[in-house]
């Protein structure tokens, strides 16, 4: 028959093997902070491309004036 000392001593191996939800809870949410700023990070380098196009055509189909 178990002991409580055994039920303890299993609980904490469990402790030291398992994560606990508050773990989990923290390393999910500043995993999603860290996704947040690379997504934001590729939105706006994806407008600065499209910027940067815009401006290479209006620069490609205004005459070159050419000496």
């Amino acid at each position: 028959m178990l002991t409580q000392r055994d039920l303890d001593e299993i609980e904490d191996r469990l402790k030291e093997t398992f994560i606990t939800k508050e773990d989990f809870t923290g390393y999910k949410s500043e995993l999603f902070n860290k996704l947040d700023k690379i997504v934001k990070n590729t939105s706006d380098t994806h407008e600065e491309i499209e910027l940067i196009e815009n401006r290479v055509s209006k620069l490609e189909a205004t005459p070159q004036v050419t000496p």
